[in-house]
């Protein structure tokens, strides 16, 4: 994806609240002529609605994290047909690792840019590939840590199991008692 010549409508996913508005006077004064729509849960969007530099606070009914699949299929379609020209992720650490659940909404949204903003307000610009990567990046170390804790249980239990199964054989073949000389 790249970045449009002419940029009017802006979609910025709040996921990060403490660079949010940092975050929107950059892009207002990148493009000073653009629309900003604001993605953000519903238990935030009273205060943003008020915000000076958001034209308009599209409310997202989620109690836990923002992903793809809480948008709904009604919400997803009224944002893609918007035609944004940039989808904005906020990151409130630097390598943005840990949002691919954003960046992945920001993508289904088709805009014909995204960009990921971090907390040193500098940001990349997100294609499929590094949105590939980083998915694969995320979920691969939740995998590697459940497949940690399958050996740890398996290894256990054979322990276990073990010694079971010794205390079961003392118990039927108890070892000869030894004779002492005199």
């Amino acid at each position: 994806m790249s970045e449009p010549a002419e940029v009017k409508r802006i979609l910025v996913i709040r996921s990060a609240t403490r660079i949010l508005n940092a975050t929107l006077e950059a892009l207002k004064k990148e493009f000073p002529d653009s629309r900003i729509s604001l993605l953000s849960p519903q238990a935030a969007s009273a205060s943003e609605e008020t915000h000076p530099l958001v034209d308009e606070v599209v409310t997202l009914d989620v109690k836990g994290r923002m992903t793809l699949c809480a948008l709904g299929m009604k919400q997803f379609r009224q944002l893609r047909r918007k035609k944004f020209d940039i989808a904005v992720s906020l990151y409130n650490i630097e390598h943005g690792m840990g949002y691919s659940n954003i960046d992945l909404i920001a993508w289904a949204i088709k805009p014909k840019a995204i960009r990921g903003y971090n907390s040193r307000l500098t940001f990349q610009n997100i294609d499929g590939c590094v949105l590939l990567s980083k998915i694969v990046s995320e979920k691969s170390t939740i995998l590697i840590s459940a497949a940690n804790a399958l050996a740890t249980v398996l290894l256990f239990s054979a322990i276990t199991l073990g010694l079971i199964v010794e205390w079961g054989l003392r118990k039927i073949y108890p070892a000869p008692e030894k004779k002492h000389a005199l």
